[in-house]
């Protein structure tokens, strides 16, 4: 079975999981129908568990991510992700994931990579990455930030045990999901030959400022009462193409 294939398995548990579990807010996909003739690299603002899952459920084709260690402890995730072509990120092989990375996004194939790292999803301060700039740069590939979030108190924290390890993850249950397409950065506007730590730092930083404005800007609307009555299943019916 292809990449394409095993996805479509990640696909329909995607599914049938986010029509159970949350309703889905989705805003700015309008850019997406925008035509390029470059990669794209989306730059997603939590690398939740649960992410991944709810970008497959509101999309229409396969794409490919990079994906901490952790959850392919799990064998079936392991199976899965494995399968579906997630880049398995370790310790000691970051710069031939960059490249696997680069030669996706070259190849115009789409890729997800978070801004920060799993710690923020337990609490922890985390500063963003460059790591996904520099992927889109050197694959001279346009970047699409993508904002998700749900509604505070929603998310669950649990754990599984194997081998003796416990690896934490994340669900959550009633709630909206957010998922906002900011406006993308075109390559010919971001990139330039030679582009320093500092370039990119400034960039990964400047792209968190847009998200926490979108997150000021949803838990703005949502004490004004916009989602009042909304029901917190159903996951959604729109497909969008990434």
């Amino acid at each position: 079975m292809s990449h394409a294939g095993y996805f479509r398995l990640l696909k329909l548990y995607a599914d049938i999981w986010a029509r159970r579990h949350c309703r889905v807010i989705l805003a700015g996909q309008e850019i997406l129908d925008v035509p390029s003739d470059r990669g794209r690299v989306y730059v997603v603002s939590h690398p939740t568990t649960w992410d991944l899952p709810m970008l497959a459920h509101i999309g229409r084709n396969n794409w490919y991510v990079i994906v901490d260690k952790g959850p392919f402890a799990h064998p079936l995730v392991n199976w899965l992700f494995k399968n579906s072509g997630f880049l398995k990120l370790e310790g000691d092989n970051s710069d031939a994931v960059i490249q696997q990375a680069v030669d996706i996004a070259a190849a115009k194939k789409p890729l997800i990579v978070s801004l920060k790292g799993y710690g923020v999803d337990f609490g922890e301060v985390v500063r963003p990455r460059t790591g996904a700039i520099r992927i889109a740069h050197m694959a001279k590939a346009d970047i699409y930030p993508v904002h998700l979030w749900i509604e505070d108190g929603k998310r669950i924290m649990k754990g599984f045990t194997f081998r003796g390890e416990t690896y934490p993850f994340s669900v959550f249950h009633d709630t909206l999901y957010f998922a906002t397409f900011c406006p993308p950065l075109r390559y010919e506007h971001y990139g330039k030959e030679a582009m320093t730590y500092k370039d990119y730092t400034t960039m990964a930083y400047a792209m968190e400022a847009t998200f926490d404005e979108m997150e000021k800007k949803i838990r703005g609307e949502l004490a004004a009462g916009r989602y009042d009555g909304v029901p917190r299943k159903g996951g959604t019916k729109t497909q969008i193409l990434y």
